[in-house]
């Protein structure tokens, strides 16, 4: 386990953003925390991303193109499909490409470390 930082780019429904984070590096798993305060959890063996607030968990399961939404308050769990698009992973970068399976709109997130 070792800290870094990573730049992370986030094209999410027409949204474009850039940031720099400090996370923590284990093997093929990559933590943080982000602007917004939602713990951030990629996991490049598995293709599983998850976000994770107060009020909500996100698990984004790439392999199985499926997003499962935890709503805390209500103890309620939500599925959406989705259809990934792309999943590239080289020595020093992680790129997905996704979209709901209800919607045109590519959704992209990229994690260089």
């Amino acid at each position: 386990m070792k800290k870094c930082q990573i730049k992370v780019l986030t094209n999410l429904e027409n949204k474009q953003e850039i940031n720099d984070f400090f996370a923590i590096k284990s093997d093929d798993v990559i933590k943080y925390i982000d602007f917004d305060n939602n713990k951030m959890v990629i996991d490049m063996n598995n293709n599983i991303m998850k976000r994770e607030n107060s009020d909500y968990l996100y698990t984004i399961d790439f392999s199985n193109n499926s997003i499962e939404i935890l709503v805390k308050s209500l103890h309620k769990r939500f599925l959406k499909e989705i259809e990934t698009l792309l999943i590239e992973k080289k020595k020093k970068s992680y790129l997905v490409r996704y979209r709901l399976s209800d919607e045109k709109i590519i959704n992209e997130y990229y994690v260089k470390f």
